[in-house]
């Protein structure tokens, strides 16, 4: 479910989303399908190995300004509990605290059942921490996160942070 300002300046007109779901954004689902696997993947000294397993996506422009919102559901081998999972990301650490834009915690879990909302949850962490909530059996949850700040722009200059800690600028 992506925000309107994910289409852009041009985006979409008010009048077509007002009151609207969009249920198809050109060439979304496919990028969402082939980018996580890039970006989950590994490499390998040479090139990039994408990450062995299946993503399917559905993309929607949904009438909110700022932030996109994923509903997952996550199957996995040894089928952690809803706690497990939980914990996982109260315990997530890139490590990168010394960084100025890197939010702390970078995945802020929420306990109440109809939690993330964009409105409420897209400027946690100074709009650079990913909100998730409904953790269930499954794996399924609800994740979302500003997709200007952490998205495009935010990304960016974390990235950007890094290189020079790094000494690569």
């Amino acid at each position: 479910m992506q925000a309107v300002s994910g289409a852009g300046y041009d985006g979409v007109p008010s009048m077509a989303i007002l009151d609207n779901v969009i249920p198809y954004i050109g060439s979304e689902e496919e990028k969402v399908q082939t980018e996580t696997l890039k970006l989950l993947g590994e490499f390998d000294g040479g090139r990039f190995v994408d990450a062995k397993f299946r993503v399917s996506a559905s993309c929607n422009r949904v009438m909110v300004m700022d932030g996109h919102t994923e509903s997952l559901w996550v199957e996995m081998e040894d089928d952690p509990s809803p706690d497990d999972v939980k914990k996982a990301f109260l315990d997530f650490d890139p490590g990168l605290h010394e960084l100025p834009t890197e939010p702390e915690p970078v995945i802020a879990v929420r306990n109440e059942p109809d939690r993330p909302q964009p409105r409420l949850d897209r400027n946690t962490g100074g709009g650079m921490a990913i909100s998730v909530g409904r953790i269930r059996e499954g794996i399924r949850y609800t994740c979302m996160g500003h997709n200007t700040i952490r998205g495009a722009a935010g990304a960016s200059v974390l990235n950007a942070e890094l290189m020079y800690k790094k000494g690569m600028l």
